[in-house]
């Protein structure tokens, strides 16, 4: 995409970017906010799906969140994937916004040029697609993290067996790795189906050029939440170490899951020459 219409995409398209800007902004200002019983309804859905996954019952405690008594198992507010879900809905939404048209006829699957005067598509197509987002980043979001929750209870018990535990490998750090390995990895997958579903049937090259755009908007978008904001909301504290620690797991985690995606474009790149 050259910068001429990179420009003429954002300026069409500026009313349902700023849209998406003030929604995120909006959860993220509600997430702050929020309790338990504010939150019922991901926490609700997150709670049955992992029962259904586990067999563990848990029970809702107002103010607490969903307890299991028995195994002291919590699923409160910071469990809920909130902020999973607002990265999952920004990339959606700023990623794959300008290609939300009506399918193209067979023989013309360049994306439509878009522009002020009405032949992209109008607010209905713009807003429905904000609104898919929005319903398919709540799904993905339920259904990942109670794959997150049942990793994090089972693993550790799995470790400590193995005598793995302890040292080096914390429940803290362990509890990182669970959850940037988890949450990440469904972003690639994520970004590489809606991706599949708008360019099915194109065919590119496979270079590390092609790499480098599927994999980018993802871990952009992840690093953006997991890293950037709350270094930003930490500029000026002191205190930094344990941050430090963190960035520097979430980042050896990322670039671990990134390592398969630039093995298989290596081996591609030199099979097609």
């Amino acid at each position: 995409m050259n910068r001429k219409k990179g420009m003429e995409i954002l300026r069409s398209n500026a009313i349902f970017y700023i849209t998406g800007i003030l929604a995120i902004l909006g959860i993220k200002l509600y997430y702050s906010r929020a309790g338990c019983d504010a939150l019922l309804w991901i926490l609700a859905p997150t709670a049955r799906w992992v029962e259904f996954l586990s067999g563990i019952p848990f029970t809702y405690v107002p103010g607490t969140g969903y307890v299991n008594h028995s195994l002291r198992m919590v699923i409160a507010a910071s469990c809920s994937g909130v902020r999973f879900m607002t990265i999952t809905f920004g990339m959606l939404v700023f990623s794959f916004l300008h290609l939300a048209r009506p399918e193209p006829k067979p023989d013309a699957w360049e994306p439509k040029e878009l522009s002020c005067g009405g032949t992209g598509f109008g607010l209905g197509k713009g807003i429905g697609w904000i609104a898919a987002s929005a319903v398919l980043s709540w799904l993905c979001t339920v259904f990942v993290n109670g794959l997150r929750i049942i990793t994090a209870v089972y693993l550790p018990l799995y470790l400590q067996g193995t005598g793995l535990m302890g040292g080096i490998l914390t429940q803290g750090r362990l509890h990182t790795i669970i959850g940037v390995t988890v949450y990440f990895t469904a972003l690639l997958t994520i970004y590489r189906l809606v991706g599949w579903f708008f360019h099915s049937t194109e065919r590119e090259p496979h270079t590390k050029l092609v790499l480098l755009r599927k994999c980018a908007p993802p871990a952009c978008w992840y690093l953006l939440f997991t890293l950037g904001l709350p270094l930003l909301n930490r500029a000026g504290h002191a205190g930094t170490g344990e941050f430090t620690e963190f960035a520097i797991l979430v980042t050896v985690c990322c670039g671990f899951i990134l390592l398969p995606y630039a093995a298989a474009a290596c081996y591609r790149s030199l099979r097609d020459r």
